[in-house]
């Protein structure tokens, strides 16, 4: 364990209650969350949809739709508004004459022609009474008007109203039927006004159809529908755009499609438009700049085309400065409201309005769902970086097909989609971090007693190396121990402690006993069999009048006795007798020693020896004689020398260490020699893990003085 461990390492150590607390939470997330967008996502999704507007407008109303506009040239030319009706009725006429297939008023005559001939008598009381009853003779301009308008296609407009709108009249006469005959059920959402802003009765008689110009304005202030039809002082009223286009296609009727409980669409004609469930055409808008528009001067003028009109439908509307009818849409701060119901016209032709399916709402939701379950079993499991590529993929895709649906005018909302999910996923990431942190700081405590506990046993093992290394004789009181005898030894242990052993001791006749050992395994349980074996070897060794023999088998029961562990011992001991070079030796599953002669010759000593110590407890180790020649060293040592590997994983072989010791026994000293060897192993090895204790001793007869 190490202290660049990394969160998501201690988030996979998270336990099954901490994941299970996360998912729990993440759900609740989701939840609140679906709840907010249920309820208030409109809040959301229609700014998305404005933005859509914006970036992909629908097309340019068609030439078709033709919007004559009482501008400023007109009122400069013609007079100040209201016209008197003699202009409107002019007016229609010239639409009329030049092919027109509809005219529309999109503004309404609620009041009397300001200059009937009955209105002027009653400001100019001072006429006199011949004058003035000759001019209440003269005909009405309102009746004028009317007559242009019944022999004319026009369609007038009226404004549906609530109880406590200003605009309604207390006492006013019901308004006629609308010509307009309905078919299909009527759905419950239907868009209802307790009474309507109608035109004087004169003029509100002669048309062909009436149309509700209401285009209301959302809470935001910015108008996005007009009604296809309501219920409007008790009856059945078509939308203005939709009257407009019954009249120019000469059809009686209108056809709803769909049942009480959902409104599918609306055809007029052979134009079939989708509709909301409250009946209203929620329109996809284009740049009513580009709309197709005269002015109603020019159109008062001569020397216009006789055709200018053909087949056209053709609204009329106010459009100067200062005057009422400014409305904003999604793409247009300020915009006369003669374009928007022109722009309505043009999307009943051409099936252009803007549609929220029936299926939309089940597969958004159901999508959302499925994204919730993903994030539910997935998030706690996979790593942070397949957790947001996966969300920004989603989002991606979510909003890409909202996209590609409203370039198909349908509206798709991603959010039901996305908002749960992304909920689910942003509580579970955040809860997940807070517990892996926690777990985090678990880990840095128990790696913090780790360490204690490390630098505890460090420290001793330490004072047991130090204790092991007090047990056997330096290097220096090695070489005081005869006068007539050179011995150097050294051990190196594969960890802090080892099993290796040596010793060296004289006997009170002059002669010099040594030993080398090397216990099974490594580390503490090896060190301390070791301690054992070394104290029990030389306690049993100096015992007098005991041979070498004996002495080993003495040895090999006293260790076997108890042994528990099973533990094992090589025992190599030899008695050298300075005076004749006499080498006494018992080998117990111990390497063979090697002569090294003054020439640097290497020489292996084959003994019959027996198996390790604590084997067989009641095996006769013999004793077995050879001769050291003046000058001949005697080494024994342990298998970390001819077990030693390289990188690799080649061992030392018995060959390279005849060559270590023939070249280390150039030496000058029996130290430089016993060193040259490890140095010589040390060097095979290329700085990599002894694979075992190593133990050289070295034991060379002193020459004569």
């Amino acid at each position: 364990m190490t202290d660049s461990r990394s969160l998501s390492d201690a988030l996979s150590d998270l336990d099954a209650g901490a994941k299970l607390r996360v998912r729990i939470a993440g759900l609740g997330a989701a939840l609140a969350v679906a709840l907010m967008v249920l309820f208030g996502g409109h809040l959301v999704r229609q700014p998305l949809y404005d933005l859509f507007q914006n970036i992909a407008p629908g097309p340019d109303v068609s030439r078709r739709v033709h919007v004559v506009v009482i501008d400023a040239d007109s009122l400069r030319d013609v007079g100040g508004w209201p016209w008197t009706r003699f202009y409107l009725a002019r007016l229609v006429e010239q639409i009329s004459e030049r092919g027109a297939a509809v005219i529309g008023f999109d503004m309404l005559f609620p009041e009397p022609d300001r200059l009937a001939p009955s209105e002027f008598t009653s400001i100019y009381n001072e006429l006199p009474a011949g004058v003035s009853q000759e001019i209440q003779s003269l005909p009405s301009m309102d009746a004028v008007f009317a007559r242009v308008i019944g022999r004319s296609p026009v369609v007038l407009a009226r404004a549906g109203v609530t109880e406590e709108s200003f605009d309604r009249l207390d006492g006013a006469p019901p308004p006629l039927p609308p010509e307009a005959k309905f078919v299909g059920a009527v759905p419950e959402e239907t868009l209802t006004f307790p009474a309507v802003v109608a035109n004087i009765p004169i003029l509100d008689g002669a048309p062909l159809g009436h149309g509700l110009v209401n285009g209301d304005r959302d809470s935001d202030g910015l108008v996005r529908r007009v009604p296809l039809f309501a219920r409007a002082a008790g009856h059945l009223t078509p939308g203005f755009a939709v009257e407009l286009v019954r009249v120019a296609e000469g059809v009686d009727q209108v056809e709803l499609q769909g049942d009480r409980r959902q409104l599918d669409g609306v055809k007029v004609g052979s134009h079939r438009v989708p509709a909301g469930p409250d009946g209203q055409l929620l329109l996809r808008f284009g740049d009513w700049r580009k709309t197709q528009t005269t002015s109603a001067v020019d159109v008062l003028r001569q020397g216009q085309r006789p055709d200018q009109f053909k087949d056209q439908i053709v609204i009329i509307g106010l459009a100067s400065a200062g005057t009422s009818d400014v409305t904003s849409t999604p793409r247009a701060k300020a915009i006369y409201g003669v374009y928007v119901q022109a722009q309505a016209v043009d999307s009943i032709l051409r099936g252009t309005a803007l549609r929220r399916p029936a299926w939309a709402a089940p597969v958004e939701w159901g999508i959302g769902f499925a994204l919730v379950m993903i994030s539910f079993l997935g998030v706690p499991r996979a790593p942070m970086g397949p957790v947001l590529v996966g969300a920004a993929v989603e989002i991606a895709l979510a909003f890409g097909a909202s996209w590609v649906a409203f370039q198909n005018n349908l509206l798709l909302d991603p959010f039901p989609m996305l908002a749960p999910g992304a909920a689910n996923s942003a509580v579970m990431v955040a809860l997940l971090f807070v517990e892996g942190r926690r777990v985090q700081a678990r880990l840095r405590g128990d790696l913090e007693e780790e360490r204690l506990s490390a630098a505890r046993i460090s420290g001793e093992l330490a004072a047991a190396s130090e204790i092991q290394s007090g047990m056997l004789l330096p290097r220096a009181e090695l070489d005081r121990i005869s006068p007539a005898v050179e011995i150097d030894a050294v051990v190196q242990s594969a960890k802090t402690v080892g099993g290796d052993l040596y010793d060296a001791f004289l006997f009170d006749d002059g002669r010099v006993c040594f030993l080398v050992g090397d216990v099974t395994g490594k580390g503490v349980p090896a060190s301390l069999f070791m301690a054992l074996s070394k104290a029990l070897s030389r306690s049993l060794l100096m015992r007098p009048s005991t041979s070498l023999e004996a002495a080993v088998r003495e040895i090999n029961a006293e260790l076997s006795r108890d042994n528990r562990q099973a533990m094992a011992v090589s025992l190599l001991v030899g008695v050298l007798h300075p005076a004749d070079g006499r080498l006494d030796l018992c080998c117990a599953g111990h390497e063979n020693p090697l002569v090294v002669g003054v020439d640097g010759t290497v020489r292996e000593l084959k003994l019959d020896g027996g198996p390790p110590l604590c084997v067989d407890e009641a095996f006769p180790y013999p004793q077995e004689t050879d001769r050291l020649a003046p000058g001949e060293v005697l080494v024994a040592f342990t298998d970390g020398l001819t077990e030693a590997q390289d990188p690799t994983g080649a061992l030392f072989s018995r060959q390279q260490v005849f060559d270590a010791l023939s070249q280390a026994s150039r030496a000058p000293t029996l130290a430089g020699m016993v060193d040259g060897v490890v140095d010589r192993v040390r060097a095979f090895e290329a700085g990599g893990e002894p694979s075992d204790d190593l133990t050289v001793m070295a034991v060379r007869l002193r020459p004569a003085a």
